[in-house]
């Protein structure tokens, strides 16, 4: 998929803008390794709040008969990004999220988030997620607006997802080499959507 696609695409399903760095981040090539959706030694963040980040990921993109978002190292994606392309404003942000989600699933159900049941952590995301939208962006000096820190870290899981190699190749339809260019190409019931 081309990277500037899966850009748009990912503010677009987010509703929220994309910031600079992580734009350049992504069209300068960062991307998890293929052998990193299995395992993958944190850069960034600590063991817990990596595991963390691994089941919000999931839960955010689960696998059903496509790869879900561990599958396709999401989650190392992330902290790849965080570790070498985001400066420390943006780094503590995403910290900070997965710290509050944390603290929200200690209040509401006395576990950490990992320790739920895979419906206990949908619906505890739905909840921050519905929170998140529900409160006024503001911008700042610079005209930039101000989202919440779940909503760029679920942002980040959509962007990390729709730019991975095997979403690209193997969920979307993929033509390494195209022929000729179609602007509109008819669509077919069943048939995935085309990889740009």
């Amino acid at each position: 998929m081309d990277r500037r696609e899966a850009i748009k695409r990912t503010a677009l399903l987010t509703g929220a803008a994309l910031s600079a760095s992580t734009i350049t981040a992504v069209l300068n090539g960062c991307q998890a390794e293929a052998s990193t959706a299995t395992g993958w030694a944190p850069k960034f963040f600590d063991a817990q709040q990596a595991a963390a980040l691994s089941e919000i990921a999931e839960t955010i993109l689960p696998a059903t008969d496509t790869p879900g978002a561990k599958d396709v190292g999401v989650p190392a994606f992330i902290d790849q990004l965080a570790a070498t392309c985001l400066p420390e404003e943006e780094q503590m942000s995403l910290r900070d999220s997965i710290e509050q989600i944390e603290v929200q699933a200690q209040s509401k159900y006395n576990k950490t988030f990992t320790a739920l049941q895979p419906e206990e952590q949908l619906a505890l995301l739905n909840i921050i997620d519905a929170e998140a939208r529900s409160v006024k962006t503001v911008t700042d000096d610079m005209g930039e607006t101000a989202w919440s820190g779940f909503l760029k870290l679920k942002q980040l899981v959509l962007l990390g997802y729709f730019t991975s190699e095997k979403v690209g190749t193997e969920v979307t339809a993929f033509l390494p080499i195209p022929g000729q260019y179609k602007p509109c190409i008819p669509y077919e019931e069943g048939h995935p959507a085309w990889t740009y």
